[in-house]
């Protein structure tokens, strides 16, 4: 059996036009949605990195322990040296053993990320620490954090703007 359709009838389907003009409502939504979404990407990912670097902090005393020999926070720990790298530091650890080991502890920085410690943070081979301050900057933001010593427990002061 054959259908006969009247001419300039349709048969359940979409024209073209009406095709395209949905294409571009979707993509206007779309891109209003991307508006929305993105900054709020950019703060929840910047959450997740302040996480992993308090997490990196709390490690560092087990690190040592784990290691056998004394670590020294700097400003340079956050930089990407290859393993051995000799680095100067100012100052010398208040207590210890004179036969201890030092090593410079490293910290895996998320790229923009920038470290600054104000004087080196000496970790003894105990795990116990000096104390001493550390400074996560991505401008215009700054994660300051104070380390008590004996167990250096990153304490974080208000985010301040970076200076």
């Amino acid at each position: 059996m054959q259908r006969h359709h009247a001419p300039g009838s349709r048969e359940g389907g979409f024209t073209l036009i009406e095709l395209i003009v949905v294409i571009a409502i979707i993509a206007a939504l779309g891109t209003i949605a991307y508006a929305y979404f993105a900054p709020l990407n950019a703060r929840v990912r910047a959450v997740f990195e302040r996480d992993d670097l308090e997490g990196q902090l709390l490690a560092l005393p087990q690190r040592v322990r784990l290691s056998g020999r004394g670590g020294i926070l700097t400003s340079r720990s956050g930089d990407d040296l290859p393993e051995g790298t000799i680095v100067d530091v100012e100052g010398v650890a208040e207590t210890g053993n004179a036969l201890e080991q030092w090593q410079v502890l490293r910290l895996e920085l998320p790229k923009p990320w920038r470290l600054r410690v104000a004087r080196p943070i000496f970790y003894h081979f105990s795990g116990s620490c000096e104390g001493g301050e550390v400074e996560f900057v991505l401008p215009p933001v700054s994660l300051h954090y104070v380390l008590t010593a004996p167990l250096c427990r990153p304490i974080r002061s208000d985010e301040t703007p970076a200076g």
